[in-house]
């Protein structure tokens, strides 16, 4: 079978990860067409650039995403490319383990309840034409939520993205051991908002919880979402859209806390796409 999967590595300064994620990439059972590494270890621009100028180098049909600090499965491509060959979709999303801070395997995909606020490029792939339909990352994210930003316009041009439990890759760090606290990125969530204010109200219940109401996270990122940052090119929410943001996110953080309570979760999200038999 020849391969029609091309490999987006974009890195920052991780040169040991780099090469376990390249070692990764050699030992598969269906090689990439190509893989093609963005080193952005001098210029900083961000992920979102990198990946732009790492899938236009390429030709392959289809176009898989991983980070410079994951591993991928042996059957990572060969189950890539069978799952866009078998079904009639813009992209995918694959499996994530890690390891916790015991220093066991975990699952690290998404909770089953959620439809939007998900998709990594740790571990994603999607069809090229697909791409340049809707012309790539959106490149004024610098580190966060440029993925989700890019399945979301993926869906709203029309396309499907589906779950792909055996397209797999592991995060051998615990994730989070280096201190990165998503919400705190303030304008990349006023992005994604302005992209899709619907969808983005599950992101918004995502982020109620006990501990970010008690520790007044949720307060400064309501805050600061109604602020200007720079570079200043991201209008902050305005009074009306911050109060039916955050009545809605509310809502659905009281439904999913009902629903754990009386009715067990859906085994599995919705648009799965299991191994053919």
């Amino acid at each position: 079978m020849n391969s029609e999967v091309d490999v987006v590595i974009p890195t920052f300064r991780r040169p040991e990860a780099l090469a376990s994620c390249l070692a990764s990439l050699e030992r598969q059972t269906l090689l990439a067409k190509s893989i093609e590494v963005v080193d952005d270890s001098e210029l900083d621009q961000g992920p979102g650039i990198s990946r732009n100028i790492g899938w236009r180098r390429g030709s392959a049909k289809y176009v898989a995403f991983i980070d410079d600090d994951c591993i991928a499965d042996e059957s990572w491509i060969e189950n890539i490319q069978e799952v866009f060959q078998n079904h009639d979709l813009g992209g995918i999303e694959g499996s994530i383990s890690t390891t916790g801070q015991d220093g066991k395997i975990i699952d690290f995909d998404p909770p089953n309840r959620l439809k939007w606020d998900r998709f990594k490029t740790a571990n994603m792939a999607v069809r090229r034409d697909v791409l340049e339909q809707i012309g790539g990352f959106d490149e004024r994210y610098f580190l966060h939520r440029e993925d989700t930003d890019l399945a979301w316009r993926i869906i709203d041009a029309g396309q499907e993205m589906a779950w792909a439990p055996q397209c797999k890759v592991h995060h051998p760090e615990p994730i989070g051991i280096h201190g990165a606290v998503y919400g705190a990125y303030p304008r990349s969530e006023q992005l994604l908002y302005h992209c899709n204010p619907k969808k983005f109200v599950e992101c918004g219940a995502g982020m109620i919880s006990r501990r970010s109401v008690m520790n007044g996270d949720l307060r400064k990122l309501r805050k600061e979402m109604r602020s200007v940052h720079k570079p200043g090119d991201v209008k902050p929410l305005t009074s009306t859209q911050s109060w039916s943001l955050w009545t809605r996110a509310w809502l659905l953080a009281i439904f999913w806390a009902v629903r754990r309570v009386v009715k067990d979760e859906p085994v599995a999200p919705r648009h799965s796409i299991e191994r053919p038999d």
